[in-house]
């Protein structure tokens, strides 16, 4: 009799994992999170980054890291308790509008599963380069700050050049006059 019950509790154990394996892809390895490739943008402009991974859970929790520190965090919690989908796609989005030079850096999605297990997965993170923008007289980007005296002599050179014709015109008069003038004398 305690035989069977031993054969029993064995039979039950094997039943409950093999049902709880083959529901959480997390505990098979099978947890990855992807992220948006690397992008180059200018001061200014919104940058929007996704990170992405396969699996459904019932709570979760998506940290977004600049330089290893915490900048965003959301706890979720999936609706759909009944659901029979196993591999449901889930993105968390960081979205920076009007970004500066200093938010240049490495940023990492952090996706910490609660339930049904505690499972952490990191993306490789994406690196956002931000670019200064300086604007000229006509308001177009400007890849080189020391440009602006140059422009401001090229721009200037017509009335230079009307300077030195006017003088030039002046002095072949008066010396056209002094030379009339010698002349009656």
């Amino acid at each position: 009799m305690k035989r069977c019950e031993n054969i029993k509790l064995l039979l039950r154990s094997l039943l409950f994992t093999s049902v709880c394996t083959s529901c959480w892809p997390v505990s098979s390895g099978m947890f990855v999170v992807t992220q948006s490739p690397d992008v180059s943008v200018m001061e200014g402009e919104t940058v929007n980054i996704t990170c992405c991974w396969a699996g459904t859970f019932e709570r979760f929790r998506v940290n977004w890291l600049k330089n290893q520190t915490v900048i965003k965090s959301e706890a979720k919690l999936n609706q759909s308790h009944g659901s029979l989908k196993k591999e449901a796609k889930t993105c968390s989005p960081l979205n920076i509008s009007n970004i500066r030079t200093e938010d240049s850096g490495s940023y990492i999605c952090k996706v910490t599963v609660e339930i049904p297990s505690l499972t952490e997965a990191t993306g490789n993170g994406t690196i956002i380069t931000v670019g200064e923008k300086t604007m000229n007289n006509n308001n177009h980007t400007d890849s080189t700050p020391s440009s602006s005296p140059v422009i401001f002599v090229l721009r200037s050179l017509p009335f230079i050049l009307l300077v030195l014709i006017f003088c030039c015109f002046r002095n072949k008069w008066t010396t056209s006059q002094r030379h009339r003038s010698l002349q009656h004398i």
